[in-house]
């Protein structure tokens, strides 16, 4: 899965995209870490969780079926003919 391009949901209409960097097994379930691009909005909803609650309830670890992948050029291929 490493190298493959995946979108994800964040609050009610923002999509994070991003590319998996890393695999694991964990208790029989695939999980895997991505490296999210442009991923502003994120980042200061962290950020105010954490100050808010003095925890980072958000993991660096997503398991498979959380996660969409996609391939880059089909998405940006059918986006261009909107």
């Amino acid at each position: 899965m490493i190298g493959n391009t995946v979108w994800t949901k964040f609050g009610d209409n923002c999509l994070r995209f991003g590319k998996v960097v890393e695999e694991k097994i964990k208790d029989g379930w695939a999980f895997v870490r991505v490296d999210w691009v442009d991923d502003e909005a994120f980042e200061m909803d962290r950020q105010r969780i954490i100050e808010l609650r003095n925890y980072d309830k958000y993991d660096v670890w997503h398991r498979v079926d959380k996660i969409s992948f996609f391939n880059k050029e089909g998405l940006i291929k059918t986006i261009n003919k909107l």
